[in-house]
This record gives C-alpha cells, structure tokens and sequence, in this order.
C-alpha cells in the first residue's frame, strides 16, 4: 500500500513538472506580412488649369429666307430640319398675277417693236425722196426724230419685260446657301409681303458652341492655351476650338457673360441642339506635379504623401502643398522633388518606417 501511494506522488510531481515547463515556455512571435503597395514617380512641368462649361451646339449664321415681292403662298416645299442645296426651290407665290403682268409687258414690247420698224421704214422712205429732191430736209429730220422716239419706247419696253420676268421669278423662293431648315414662318394659302420671313436657314459650314460664363472667369478664357469640345452623345471625342467672341454685356440676373466658342472641322455628327462640353485649359507661369487623388491623405492639419525608399524599402510621410485637384489628379506645388516616389495605394494603413513591397509592375 505504501509502495503504491508512493508511486503515485511520483508520477504526480513529474506532471506538475512538465506542466509548469510548458508554461513557462514563450509563445513564438507571428511575423506580420510585407505590405504591398504601387507607386508612382513624380514629375514636375508647368501647371495647367483646366475648367470646363455646359453649352449648345449653334449654327453662326442664320438666315431670313423671304420673298421680293408680295403675294399668297401656293406651295412649301421643306419642312424644319430639311438639308437644302443652292438652287434648290423652297416655295412658290400664287403666279397668275405676275404672268399676267408678264404676258402685258411682252405685248407692249412687240407693239414697240413694230413702232419702231415703221419708224425705221419712214426714215428711209424720206431719204430716197430727198436724194431725188422730191421732199425736204425738214421732213428727213422729222423722221429721225420720230425714229429716236420709237427706239426709246422699245428700250422702255423691254426694260418693262425684264422688270416683269424678274417679278415672276421672284414669286419662286431658291436658296441661295447650303444650310438647314431651322424654321418654317409661314404656311400654303397665306398672304405674305415682299421681304416677310418664310424660313430660317441655318449655314452649317460654321458650327459654334455658346456658354455662359462668370465674370470672374473671363481671364482664364481670354489667356486660354487651349479650348476642346466635347458631345455629350459622343463622350471621350474632342473637338479643337477656339473663342470667336465675348459679349460686351453681362447678363443683370445669373451675372454671366455670353461666349462663343468656334468648332473646328466639325463632322456631320455634330448636329445644331447638340449639348455639348467646352473644356478651357490654361497653362500657368509656375510648375506643379500631378499625382493621383489617391496618393494624398490627411494627418492633422496636414495634407501628406507617402514617399518611398527604394534603398530601405521602407515609406515615410512628407507634407505638401496642393494648387487644388481635379477628378483624377491632385496639383502638388511643394514637398517633392522630381524623381521622388509616391505610394497610390493603401496609403491610409502605412505607418511611417514600415518595410513595404511593390506590387507586380513596380520598380524597386
């Protein structure tokens, strides 16, 4: 019995043992994993500020299409929206007014016509008699003069034809531009007087967009560097441009100028109505360097880039100063130089110091 108690207080002082061995065993520390992180390189070039303005798409000229002489309409030949070529026919007047006219002026003229070749025959008639000495002087003269009037009546006549041939085609509207149909002013059966509005043409050689613009903005678009234009229904094609004018007024309500920006080369596909984007860049006298949005962060009051150590491997934070940002890039005016390397990814987890890996693509 005493043996076996014995043994028992044996085996338990060994586990006792062995238990408090183990205990008083450290724990193996866990290796924190290598964050990944990209970069990229900063440059610095002169700094470029870019705005941009909703505008519509217009035509610069815009013609009044009208008749030259009054009278009912008879036919419309286009609607609004229809292409037309020079010479094409539009409208036309009622004509028998004018052909009645016409009709009366070469009446008058054929009755001029056979005046003056009595006249003509007169003249002769009395030549032959006074070379015979069968009449006088005097009555030669007399023929003359009368020949004189006859020529003069046919001239007045067929300056009468003309004028009435010219009024007959007047009854007919032929576009003289190559254009649009903006606008249709008058229907078939309405009496129109000469020189009212029948349609507006829209000349579609030269295409603009017109914006409004803050009165404090109006620099920027004076000293541009360069303007594009960009369609609403076609994103990511852009136009060259260039600013044709500047109202000389401002408008008393929204306190905006209105501008018009030309289109160059416009296509077929840049149609009047179109709404339409003009982006206006201005290169700045001072340099600045372009890093992604996300690159920049916050500490405190400061605006922070982490910059990163290709000899250590390691990153720390760097303030900078910003000239603003746009929606892909911030403007960086100082705390980098040229060939400094910024993390843009991640950079809200770095701790200063801390070792960091590139990810694929990177250069260590």
């Amino acid at each position: 019995m005493i043996k076996w108690i014995l043994t028992f207080l044996c085996k338990f002082a060994f586990t006792a043992i062995g238990l408090s061995l183990v205990a008083c065993t450290e724990p193996k520390s866990v290796q924190e994993p290598i964050r990944p992180v990209r970069v990229t390189t900063v440059y610095f070039e002169n700094a470029v500020n870019t705005s941009n303005y909703s505008g519509e798409v217009k035509v610069r000229h815009e013609l009044s299409l009208s008749f030259q002489v009054p009278g009912k309409i008879a036919k419309r030949l286009v609607d609004v929206g229809a292409k037309v070529k020079p010479g094409q026919l539009l409208a036309t007047l009622d004509p028998p007014d004018y052909l009645d006219n016409e009709a009366s002026a070469v009446a008058q003229l054929n009755a001029a016509q056979a005046e003056l070749s009595q006249a003509r025959k007169d003249l002769l008639h009395a030549s032959n008699l006074y070379e015979k000495e069968l009449t006088s002087l005097a009555s030669v003269e007399r023929r003359q003069d009368a020949l004189r009037a006859a020529q003069a009546h046919a001239e007045q006549a067929q300056a009468a034809l003309a004028l009435s041939a010219r009024k007959t085609a007047y009854a007919k509207l032929i576009a003289e531009n190559a254009g649009v149909i903006a606008g249709v002013e008058a229907e078939i059966g309405q009496y129109v007087g000469a020189g009212q509005t029948i349609f507006r043409l829209a000349k579609t050689d030269e295409k603009e967009v017109v914006i409004n613009v803050p009165e404090n903005h109006l620099d920027e678009i004076k000293t541009a560097s360069e303007i594009k234009v960009s369609l609403w229904a076609r994103p990511g094609l852009f136009y060259g441009a260039k600013l044709r004018e500047i109202s000389p007024g401002v408008d008393a309500t929204i306190r905006t100028f209105t501008v018009k920006v030309s289109i160059l080369e416009p296509g077929d596909e840049v149609h009047m109505g179109m709404t339409a984007t003009v982006y206006v860049r201005r290169r700045e006298s001072h340099s600045a360097a372009l890093v992604p949005l996300t690159a920049v962060s916050q500490q405190g009051q400061q605006t922070v880039v982490w910059l990163y150590d290709a000899s250590t491997q390691t990153v720390r934070p760097q303030a900078v100063t910003l000239d603003g940002y746009d929606d892909v890039n911030a403007k960086i005016l100082t705390g980098v130089k040229t060939g400094d390397r910024v993390v843009t990814a991640g950079v809200h987890k770095l701790l200063a110091g801390e070792k960091v890996r590139l990810l694929e693509g990177g250069k260590p």
